[in-house]
């Protein structure tokens, strides 16, 4: 199975998982969703250093558990919940509240820039990226999830384990909360 086949059938749901051949699976996830993943627990945990930690203990877990995967949820939204529940565990046991914010996100990403990365590197952009950092993280996760990754309210839900009206509102709220913080910066500035 190819690799255009294998994230074609992923964002389609229709992924057919051949069990022997689990090593290959999830190196093909890694070279679809590493960057994701890595972007996603960096929004969490704030630490490059950290964030590759638990991208590392993401796809061990995704690979110790892929012959219980049961298809009921997309294969990206499974490893998005992988995700959250690691880093929260991490921050949990950690006892790490907040992290100060590294010098630059997308340090790590100049092999290939892909259409989000260019999109986030620009100046107003960086500013709205350190803005939705700062938030508290029950904002933070929905808001990075949905904007950049595109991860519909449903998906959020299950990702999240939380009721759709939750998300929703913590949706609004993040974004009130945003918009007051890019108006204050702005006021700043004149």
């Amino acid at each position: 199975m190819g690799n255009k086949e294998l994230h074609a059938m992923a964002q389609n749901d229709e992924i057919d998982i051949n069990y022997q051949d689990k090593r290959i699976v999830i190196e093909q996830l890694m070279d679809f969703y590493s960057e994701k993943v890595y972007l996603l627990a960096y929004s969490f945990v704030k630490d490059k250093g950290l964030a590759e930690d638990i991208s590392q203990e993401v796809f061990l877990k995704a690979y110790k558990y892929l012959d219980s995967f049961r298809q009921e949820a997309a294969l990206k939204s499974w490893l998005y919940r992988i995700t959250v529940n690691t880093s929260k565990d991490f921050l949990k046991k950690k006892g790490m509240k907040q992290l100060l914010l590294g010098s630059s996100f997308f340090e790590n990403f100049k092999r290939t820039e892909s259409a989000e990365i260019s999109f986030l590197k620009s100046d107003r952009n960086e500013e709205l990226l350190q803005s939705i950092l700062t938030l508290p993280m029950k904002y933070r996760a929905v808001i990075v999830l949905h904007y950049f990754y595109d991860v519909k309210i449903n998906e959020l839900s299950s990702i999240l384990n939380l009721n759709t009206n939750t998300v929703k509102t913590r949706l609004s709220r993040g974004r009130g909360i945003l918009k007051q913080k890019l108006t204050a910066k702005e006021g700043d500035v004149f």
